[in-house]
């Protein structure tokens, strides 16, 4: 007589177990929603350093930063990345929300590729932040390559630092003078093109030629190409567009800051001045 006790027992049992499985496969369910709404429409990620921008949605800081700049680069108003509305450029922490995403993802709510690539990420902004609060104490101790290396983030917009040519000038100056070669090679660009302020050839020239006298390749290949072009005024000269050519192609510069792609053109410009020809340009 016991059996029927026991079948109703173990079907109690079966139905208990689908309704918590139902449960759960809902509230995962629920979870992953909520983990939708959260995720940056830029990065398509749950953001790091999450703010709310006019438009009422989430981003991630810097690629809405980002985004911004570019278009002010393009002189274009600034639009929504969801809507592709006008919006202003205002933007408000979203503390609450980071604290949310960290609670969910600490305690096993959210998971997978979602929850390992915040935890990259996070590691990678904590390491960043420390990179940039060590080069800021270091330059306002008067280090001048710590100011040149915040010139360079802010430059290319690296190290969790949205692109602002404006710092990235300012820092320059300061590394210049400093006398640092590399930053007197980078605040000469920026003299020269007007990148981040105004220009101004005749001092450009000034810090271009010191950089490169006191071992910048930067600096060396800047002035090299201006005597080769005959740039910023000044008149071709093939003796100190190959002098200065030289000197970065064989590796004479002791301070090297010059993309690869320039020492090629810099062989290349050297060949073709060595190269046998009835008329030359330089």
């Amino acid at each position: 007589m016991a059996e029927p006790t026991q079948k109703r027992s173990r079907d109690a049992d079966a139905d208990a177990t689908e309704d918590a499985s139902h449960r759960e496969k809902k509230m995962r369910e629920s979870i992953n929603g909520a983990a939708a709404e959260l995720l940056c429409p830029i990065t398509l990620k749950l953001p790091i350093q999450p703010v709310m921008a006019e438009d009422g949605k989430i981003y991630e800081e810097k690629a809405i930063r980002d985004w911004f700049a570019k278009k002010r680069e393009r002189e274009e108003l600034p639009t929504s990345p969801s809507t592709g509305a006008v919006i202003g450029t205002k933007l408000l922490p979203a503390v609450q929300v980071r604290n949310t995403i960290e609670s969910l993802i600490q305690t096993g709510a959210i998971e997978g590729e979602l929850a390992e690539a915040w935890q990259k990420d996070s590691a990678k902004k904590l390491a960043e932040e420390t990179w940039v609060k060590e080069m800021r104490a270091k330059a306002e101790g008067g280090d001048g390559d710590a100011m040149y290396w915040l010139g360079l983030a802010y430059d290319t917009g690296s190290k969790g630092l949205a692109e602002d040519e404006a710092q990235a000038r300012a820092w320059y100056e300061r590394s210049a003078a400093a006398r640092n070669p590399k930053g007197l090679g980078s605040f000469a660009e920026c003299l020269l093109t007007g990148a981040g302020g105004s220009q101004d050839i005749t001092l450009g020239l000034v810090i271009v030629t010191q950089a490169a006298e006191l071992g910048s390749d930067f600096g060396a290949y800047a002035l090299s190409e201006a005597f080769f072009f005959g740039n910023y005024g000044l008149q071709k000269n093939s003796a100190q567009a190959r002098f200065w050519l030289k000197k970065v192609v064989d590796g004479e510069c002791k301070f090297k800051n010059l993309h690869k792609d320039h020492v090629a053109l810099a062989a290349n410009m050297l060949t073709v001045m060595d190269a046998p020809r009835q008329s030359r340009d330089v």
